[in-house]
């Protein structure tokens, strides 16, 4: 069951909601996980300054675009887990899909379900045309959560200092001439 209303996100595990200022601690304990960062335009953790720029720059983009990237918290331990949501591209006027998810929550369809929820959510609430993605080549298990929730691989490309395969969705089931 998917719900969704005043910028919050459910799904059957997974509470997602705005970031707040006293999150830098405990969504810095993830983020900065090397294991997560490597996947990152950073390519290793953040730091808890970063991480704090991280969630300003989130915290802007809500208010200047209407959409952006919730934290993703598991509802039974109430914990954060992770970050899900959709940022704005201005290099190639795309928005994109992105999520980052604790290692030790990796492989559990966490980021999966998270990012179901956010398509729904961009699609269904802003009333976006096309949603893409972007993963590092060898990022295997992103690239599947991205294909499993129907995003369809277009070509590689570089994008924030990274070579990365690019995915996109469109809101009908039609191909679309539009590319990047």
């Amino acid at each position: 069951m998917l719900g969704i209303e005043n910028k919050e996100l459910e799904t059957d595990r997974l509470y997602m909601r705005l970031f707040r200022m006293e999150d830098i601690d405990e969504f810095s304990q993830i983020i900065g996980q090397d294991e997560v960062g490597q996947w990152l335009p950073r390519r290793r953790g953040y730091t808890k300054d970063e991480v704090e720029k991280f969630l300003a720059s989130i915290a802007k983009h809500w208010k200047e675009k209407g959409y952006g990237v919730w934290a993703v918290i598991e509802k039974e331990s109430g914990s954060i887990i992770g970050h899900c949501g959709l940022n704005y591209v201005k290099q190639y006027n795309v928005v994109e899909l992105l999520y980052g998810i604790g290692k030790e929550y990796w492989g559990l369809g966490y980021a999966t379900e998270a990012a179901k929820s956010v398509l729904a959510f961009g699609f269904e609430k802003v009333g976006l045309e096309r949603i893409v993605a972007f993963a590092k080549i060898d990022n295997m298990a992103s690239r599947r959560v991205i294909e499993k929730v129907g995003l369809r691989y277009i070509k590689d490309i570089e994008i924030f200092g990274m070579i990365c395969a690019y995915y996109e969705l469109y809101s009908s089931t039609k191909i679309k001439d539009k590319e990047i």
